[in-house]
């Protein structure tokens, strides 16, 4: 088990010393900008969970601060970097899989591992949310890292040709929003990415359907909820009501959207071969 864990690592690292050569040199390189990613997670945190010691933006910075400073880095390079990799998702959600390793080993060092309930016989259920995270998130201006991400790993792959709807509602999205905050689900089997994407382009009830290839199991849910920080004409956005839906193979339970669904852009599906 060692063995398969030392390699397992190795495979890991040249994976991002292979995507390092395609970032461009102004911009924060693989590795460095997995450990970046790291440290703004623990700022954000601890800017969170400390609200009465960090109510202004000066008091928030100085957090923000402390890993730039950490890192040698400045604000405007990790702003920068910031916008390359949202245009390069595919690296960044590479990247940011290690940051969700890194911090689930420091969680697990500390004791504190919250029991997956989707272990076992829960993941051949239909029609059981699987979300495991916190129910509504807030895009501020304030914030350094706009991105609520989501990483689910059964113990058991899910069955093939499952179905997957990720609901959410949201408020305070502007139509004078230059970019709109995005939205991505995608499932892996063992030599195929399935991947379903949609804008948010006013405020309401989204759905986002991904469904999977009928003769291959699931092993992994995983995506994104995005807004390009770049863009400083909004001042909140909230999301509420996160849920994440599987369902089974010709289940006729898919939800109907609800009546105060907005319209958005058509949903890009794609199937992507490893």
């Amino acid at each position: 088990m060692t063995n398969r864990l030392r390699i397992y690592g190795i495979l890991l690292f040249i994976c991002i010393a292979a995507s390092c050569s395609k970032v461009p040199k102004h911009i924060i390189q693989g590795k460095k900008m997995q450990a970046v990613l790291y440290d703004m997670q623990i700022a954000e945190a601890i800017v969170e969970t400390n609200y009465e010691s960090y109510k202004t933006s000066d008091e928030r910075q100085t957090v923000y601060d402390a890993v730039f400073a950490k890192h040698h880095i400045t604000q405007a390079e990790y702003d920068s970097s910031l916008v390359w990799y949202g245009e390069n998702m595919d690296l960044y959600m590479r990247i940011y899989k290690l940051v969700l390793k890194d911090i689930n080993v420091h969680i697990a060092s500390m004791g504190d591992i919250r029991p997956n309930p989707l272990s076992g016989e829960f993941s051949a259920k239909d029609s059981i949310d699987i979300w495991i995270y916190n129910r509504s998130f807030t895009f501020g201006k304030e914030r350094i890292f706009n991105t609520l991400t989501f990483d689910i790993e059964p113990q058991k792959p899910y069955s093939s040709g499952s179905s997957y709807v990720l609901g959410l509602s949201v408020w305070g999205v502007s139509p004078h929003l230059k970019h709109k905050p995005k939205i991505s689900i995608n499932a892996m089997h063992n030599d195929t990415i399935i991947s379903a994407n949609k804008d948010i382009t006013g405020d309401g009830y989204y759905e986002t359907v991904l469904k999977t290839v009928a003769t291959k199991q699931v092993k992994r849910i995983y995506g994104y909820i995005m807004m390009n920080n770049t863009d400083a004409s909004y001042h909140r956005i909230y999301i509420d009501d996160i849920q994440l839906l599987k369902y089974n193979y010709g289940s006729h339970a898919l939800t109907a959207p609800k009546t105060d669904t907005i319209p958005s852009q058509p949903e890009l599906q794609t199937e992507i071969s490893d």
